[in-house]
Order: structure tokens, then sequence, then C-alpha cells
């Protein structure tokens, strides 16, 4: 079992994510950052689609009831256990009564933890993922984060050595960012309008969630040609009225208005939703190939990507 002892409505159960339900309007929802999510599981050996935590933010107490293996990965910065500096994202032995503290996040806004065999949480339509915005998922099947007393239910193992993760696998996200998109051109943007999105800046702005990340670039971009509610994606670029981009990330709305210049990838995605406000990002145009290559190397490397 693990107890939890500081949480914050950024702290929530997710798996992979609830999919084949768009239709009704209801979202993936899932890991923010779903290659530094697939990790945890993987150092463990799970299967990558066991339940974990997301931490956002930071600020996260929690003891480890029974002994069990664990793994952090994703964001890093003031991360201990039972008051010793942790070495780095990976799996480490934890006995009972251990206490886990993650506080003040240098690097990143998103960290993952996972448990031997995953945390024991009811699915409600095939997922545990929590999605505040549609009240589904989580501890209590209901959408609601994790708080202080929450008890999580996780087998007893037996304890192994550590395993950090490989340093060539590690993410700076402290750096600039460069994204990469897969330009769409159905929406009635003028040339101009792409090679001014793909040769500018942006930083993240303070407006971030779950559903969007808003960009704030120099110049906007014109994106005057009106249009109706269509389906939308994960990882869907908007440009609204104001010119400057809206990237949809996981518990995104299943319609929209605002017409979309691009999808960016969905490794991409992850390492944006990493980002602080503050924060470059750029972008650059690949190919639905070259994306889907990528993809395809992930799921194969991590068994399910999602």
């Amino acid at each position: 079992m693990l107890q939890i002892k500081l949480a914050n409505p950024m702290h929530t159960i997710q798996d992979l994510g609830r999919f084949g339900f768009a239709s009704q309007g209801v979202a993936k929802a899932g890991p923010m950052d779903s290659v530094a999510a697939c990790w945890a599981n993987q150092l463990l050996g799970n299967p990558v689609s066991c339940p974990m935590i997301e931490i956002g933010g930071g600020g996260f107490v929690a003891e480890f009831v029974e002994d069990v293996n664990f793994a952090i990965t994703g964001a890093w910065g003031d991360i201990s256990l039972n008051g010793h500096p942790m070495a780095g994202p990976g799996a480490y032995p934890a006995r009972a009564g251990s206490e886990l503290r993650i506080g003040r996040l240098d690097s990143g806004v998103f960290s993952y933890l996972a448990v031997d065999a995953g945390f024991e949480v009811h699915p409600v339509l095939g997922s545990v993922a929590t999605c505040q915005r549609d009240l589904l998922g989580g501890l209590r099947q209901t959408g609601a984060s994790l708080s202080v007393g929450d008890k999580l239910n996780y087998q007893k193992a037996k304890l192994m050595a550590v395993q950090l993760m490989p340093r060539r696998y590690l993410e700076s996200y402290s750096n600039p960012l460069l994204c990469e998109i897969i330009l769409r051109a159905s929406d009635n943007f003028e040339p101009s309008a792409f090679e001014q999105f793909l040769h500018q800046s942006y930083t993240v702005s303070q407006d971030q969630s779950r559903m969007g990340y808003r960009l704030h670039g120099q110049s906007s971009i014109n994106a005057d040609s009106p249009r109706y509610s269509v389906p939308v994606t994960l990882g869907g670029v908007q440009i609204p009225p104001s010119g400057q981009p809206i990237v949809l990330m996981r518990d995104h709305q299943s319609l929209g208005g605002y017409p979309l210049i691009g999808t960016v990838t969905r490794k991409s995605l992850g390492q944006l939703a990493q980002r602080k406000f503050g924060q470059q990002v750029s972008f650059r145009a690949v190919s639905p190939d070259e994306a889907r290559v990528d993809f395809i190397k992930c799921q194969k490397f991590f068994g399910d990507f999602r």
C-alpha cells in the first residue's frame, strides 16, 4: 500500500489513456508525457499499460507501507527516499515504511511513479486514467485527483537492486524545444502563414492545462477563414483569432472550430508538456511517414505506445 501524505490537484492516477470514446465527447486522458510514463513501467518489467501516478509540479510525499520496487521518471529535481537524494530517473527498492519526497522540480513539470505490477485501481471505460473534465477515472472513478490520506494498493514484492535509466535516453527539459509537426493542408492557410509559423519561436504562456498549452509568438498567424466545428485530435495546433497557437493536450475537447495548422507528433507532445511558463518552443515540419516511423519505434520498444 502507498499512503499519500502530501499532494496537489496535479497529482493523478494515469495509464496510457481511454481510447475509442471520442465520438461521445470523452477525452483520451492518460500521461502528459507518454515516453516518460512508459519508461516508469519499462524499468520495472511491467506491462506498459500498468496504472501509475502522474506527479505534476512536485510537492508530493508518500509512504510505502509494504516492501516494493518503484520507478520514478520524467521531471527531476529535489527527489529523495528516506531523506537521501536519489541518483536520477530509474527503478529503486523501497522497504516497508520508506518515505518518498518530491519537492521542487528543476527540469520538467511531470514526474511518473510506478510500482511492481502497477497500482490496483478499478478502470472506467477500459482505463483508470484520471480526467477531471469528464469526471472519470482515478482512485474513486470520479475524476478526482489524489489527496492527503489516500491509500493505493499494490502487490508486495521481493526487493531488487537499483537500476538507473540509461543516460542516452535521459531528456533535459530545460533546453529550448524543437517540436516536430505534421502540417495540415485542408484549413485554407496561406503559404505565408506556414512559413511564418515555422520560422519564428514561441514561449509557453501561463495558460497551461491538461486540455491545452497556449504559446506566444512575436507575430500573429493569420487564420481568417471561418469553418464549422470538426473533430480535433491529440496534439492538434489550433490558431484562434488572436493568431497565437493552442496545442491540444491529453484532456482536449473532441470538437473545435478554430483552424488547425498541424498536429504535433506524440513524442514532441510529451516534451512540450514538460516545458514551463516562459520556455522557448519552435516547430519543424515532418512528413506523416517520418512521424509514423518514430511512432512505430516507440511501440516496438515499449510494447505499446499511445
